[in-house]
């Protein structure tokens, strides 16, 4: 099964968040500005549809709390509300409509700002130490964008610890020489490759999340378009005299949803990735057959396994079936 969203799941996401008329590919920087020239000082989102020009107000200003509009702030309904009982009646049956996933709601900017916009997205998220997408999920169907030209503007310096100078490389970075190194899950994972990619590149920066997880404000509502989405961070080396995790850049590419669920996907990262590796609890029949069809996998793919207090035999069994 190769993942995607059905075009009346996509248009009544961008319909609840206000974006509809701007798919595909009709934001601009321009309307961006006409349509928050009365807001430009608004912090917070006051109804959902406000929640994308919240998003970008704070992206464009490199404000790194930008990620966090993802739910309306204090509505005047609960302010004015005195009954207990009725405030919970809003909260189990309305706070859904009023909060969204920041991988959906990045997916669903993107999927609506024309080209020049999402350079400059990409370009902002990158300053702010983002992850930015590489692979941009398709309607109906299992293609999707390799979005190069997004990215294309952003040009990066770093000094490699084996280069015999200590002069800064600069480049586009798209046009550089990087290794990739693709991360994907299982259906059954349990741990959260994105928090430990970020635990591997904060280096002790604890309160900066380079890619979006469950424990993030917004990260555990449920997401409706942003599976299949591949995002890509670059980590560049400052030099020998720094404590750098990797002495060289690196590329990591962060697959969203399982692998049986985005195919085409997968199986491009692993054609022109490096090394590929896989979380895993334990591996279905079908998983088993996505894998072991692939080529060169001796060199490319690695196997992370959650190995829990009551996995089962059968769990390593079927690890250790796929692995012979």
């Amino acid at each position: 099964m190769t993942f995607s969203f059905s075009l009346t799941v996509l248009i009544t996401f961008l319909s609840k968040l206000g974006l509809e008329t701007f798919y595909p590919n009709k934001l601009t920087l321009r309307s961006l500005l006409e349509i928050n020239k009365n807001s430009i000082n608004e912090e917070a989102a006051s109804s959902v549809q406000k929640i994308p020009w919240c998003f970008l107000r704070k992206l464009f200003k490199l404000n790194a709390e930008c990620r966090g509009c993802t739910q309306v702030s204090n509505s005047e309904d609960n302010e004015e509300s005195s009954d207990p009982l009725e405030l919970d009646l809003y909260t189990a049956d309305e706070s859904a409509d009023n909060e969204v996933n920041p991988l959906d709601l990045v997916t669903a900017l993107f999927l609506c700002a024309d080209s020049f916009l999402q350079q400059e997205m990409a370009l902002k998220m990158t300053m702010c130490q983002f992850s930015v997408p590489l692979l941009m999920p398709h309607v109906n169907n299992s293609q999707s964008t390799l979005m190069l030209w997004a990215l294309r503007d952003i040009v990066k310096e770093w000094c490699p610890h084996l280069s015999e100078s200590r002069d800064f490389v600069e480049n586009h970075i798209v046009q550089a020489k990087i290794p990739l190194y693709s991360f994907v899950r299982l259906q059954n994972c349990g741990l959260s490759k994105s928090q430990m990619l970020n635990q591997v590149l904060i280096l002790g920066q604890q309160n900066h999340n380079i890619f979006i997880h469950r424990e993030m404000k917004g990260g555990a509502i449920e997401r409706h378009i942003s599976n299949g989405l591949a995002e890509v961070y670059w980590y560049l080396p400052r030099g020998r005299e720094h404590p750098d995790v990797f002495p060289d850049p690196i590329a990591f590419a962060n697959l969203r949803g399982n692998i049986s669920e985005s195919l085409a996907q997968f199986t491009f990262l692993f054609q022109v990735s490096t090394a590929t590796f896989v979380f895993l609890d334990k591996i279905e029949k079908e998983e088993h057959e996505i894998l072991t069809s692939l080529q060169d996998v001796k060199s490319k793919l690695f196997l992370v396994v959650n190995r829990k207090d009551g996995s089962s035999k059968e769990d390593m069994e079927s690890v250790k079936k796929t692995v012979k």
